[in-house]
């Protein structure tokens, strides 16, 4: 869930919109690039921890990823709508005959931000592979509307590498802290649970594969984190085809597939917890700004 997501701004457009007037010229000449689209998808094989069926799911989204003199911002949001095999929570009980069987809705938003020691110095790096030497920070943050009622919030922070491809790819290796909510334990009250810092091992591209075509993704690895959890495997990769360029506008429309493996979702064993992984196949199309 880009998979997967309130949300957050880049820190430079956050403090370019409180400074307003003529400053808003100065602030937008501060990125050296950008790139800003909307996209939707949809899947039938999604999965939810306490789940045993396939859930199907409608994803619209927001995405921005820019570079300035110092290194690039990431945000995206989504808003995900479930169908009711994943049913929203409901005031009279889930079992009472007055509730509805609505799906569920989510919000989920990423923010990630690098800083790149080629960008910062002007110093190029060449050792095999690797371009770049990068600090990176992310934060998640979602609101799903379920009994459960999970409000992930996680903060990363470490060393990664760029690598040296047509297009970009970075991987790191990070320090993690999620923290999330239990509507059960106990419910109705709700209990939040900050879990264990562990590791992350990150990585995230977007190659040109041939003309008009782009592979990107991101893979994120993240370790135990007690209280009886799971290492956990989040891939999730797209393979675009630029339809624009068939009609004069290039880098306008893209679409696609998508994919999305989920191992140990949220840290809960697949071995003992249904729903807690998941093989995801999605249709995906973009419009960019």
């Amino acid at each position: 869930m880009k998979a997967h997501r309130p949300g957050f701004s880049p820190p430079w457009l956050a403090a370019c919109l409180l400074a307003g007037g003529s400053a808003l010229l100065n602030c937008a000449q501060a990125a050296t690039w950008s790139d800003a689209y909307v996209h939707v998808g949809y899947g039938t094989k999604f999965a939810e921890p306490g789940y045993s069926q396939d859930i199907a799911k409608r994803i619209t989204g927001f995405t921005y990823a820019g570079g300035d003199a110092w290194g690039t911002n990431f945000f995206n949001l989504d808003v995900l709508m479930s169908d009711a095999t994943d049913v929203e929570a409901c005031a009279a009980g889930a079992n009472s005959p007055s509730c509805a069987a609505a799906g569920a809705q989510e919000l989920y938003a990423v923010y990630r931000r690098t800083w790149s020691y080629d960008q910062i110095t002007g110093k190029k790096i060449s050792f095999g592979p690797i371009n770049d030497v990068k600090m990176a920070m992310g934060v998640d943050y979602s609101a799903k509307n379920t009994t459960f009622g999970p409000r992930v919030r996680k903060l990363r922070f470490g060393p990664m590498v760029g690598l040296d491809v047509p297009g970009f790819a970075e991987v790191g290796l990070e320090l993690y802290k999620e923290s999330n909510h239990n509507g059960f334990s106990p419910y109705p009250t709700g209990g939040d649970v900050t879990f264990n810092t562990t590791y992350v091992l990150a990585a995230d591209w977007g190659i040109d594969v041939a003309s008009h075509v782009k592979w990107s993704g991101f893979f994120d690895h993240i370790g135990a984190k007690g209280y009886g959890t799971a290492p956990e495997t989040l891939l999730d990769t797209e393979l675009m085809y630029d339809v624009g360029s068939m009609y004069g506008a290039p880098n306008k429309l893209w679409a696609g597939l998508e994919y999305q493996y989920w191992r140990n979702k949220f840290g809960n064993p697949y071995s003992t917890t249904p729903g807690a992984k998941a093989s995801t196949p999605m249709l995906r199309v973009e419009y960019h700004f």
